[in-house]
């Protein structure tokens, strides 16, 4: 059975505590799962391709030396 969470609350009473609290209760699995939904919907939403290169991390290169 799927369980659903819901929180009404005037706005002036919103804060991140019920957002935490809901994404720590799920599975590892699960918040990669929606996360990669949210880029499609987001790619989507842009009209743009979306391809194998799309949702790749963005990478940084550095060189650091001790001197």
């Amino acid at each position: 059975m799927k369980k659903i969470w819901e929180r009404i609350v005037p706005l002036a009473k919103v804060d991140r505590e019920w957002d935490i609290r809901f994404w720590q209760a799920q599975s590892a699995s699960m918040r990669f799962k929606t996360a990669w939904e949210m880029l499609g919907d987001f790619y989507k939403l842009r009209g743009k391709k979306i391809n194998a290169g799309s949702f790749r991390l963005q990478r940084t290169a550095e060189n650091l030396k001790q001197t």
